[in-house]
């Protein structure tokens, strides 16, 4: 009885070492996020050239339910060429109460810390096809006429994942 215990007791603690399948899918979650993040990233500037600061948003199911991702995600993206920030760290400004602004009359995204203009850009709830491909909502969104939307598959190949827009989907540009 003694000498059995003494054999299971390595391998019960060799067992809690691994990480649960919750904790994997997790890890690859934010994996996903960040290529589907750095893919939107590349997905064109905005009527400003200054349009340099990104405030990012997960798990959002509409343009009225957007959440701050993790800062260990935020850590993930070089911030030599763009700022980024939380969706919380920015803001939707409506430009009609700006004195003697009468030529734009749409919204604007902008860093609350800086002022200067922002994009938002959000993914959705990751949906899971298999256990190699997901599909996730993409979106960027500066204000008023100004943003961009569609469904991103990413697949695992060779250990990486990879983004591309869905086949068979539109993109919706405003």
């Amino acid at each position: 009885m003694i000498v059995g215990a003494l054999v299971l007791a390595p391998l019960c603690l060799a067992q809690k070492k691994q990480p649960s399948n919750r904790d994997l899918r997790s890890e690859q979650e934010e994996d996903i996020r960040e290529v589907a993040f750095v893919y939107l990233f590349g997905i064109g500037t905005g009527p400003d050239p200054d349009y340099s600061h990104y405030c990012l948003s997960v798990d959002s199911k509409g343009f009225n339910d957007r959440h701050d991702p993790s800062d260990s995600l935020l850590k993930r993206f070089p911030q030599a060429r763009r700022t980024i920030r939380k969706f919380s760290e920015c803001e939707i400004v409506d430009k009609h109460e700006e004195p003697g602004n009468s030529e734009d009359l749409f919204a604007a995204v902008k860093d609350k810390e800086s002022g200067k203009p922002a994009w938002i850009i959000s993914l959705g709830p990751i949906m899971w096809v298999n256990g190699h491909k997901v599909r996730v909502e993409g979106e960027r969104y500066c204000g008023g006429l100004c943003g961009w939307w569609a469904t991103l598959e990413v697949t695992l190949r060779n250990g990486k994942w990879k983004v591309r827009i869905a086949p068979g989907e539109s993109i919706m540009v405003s």
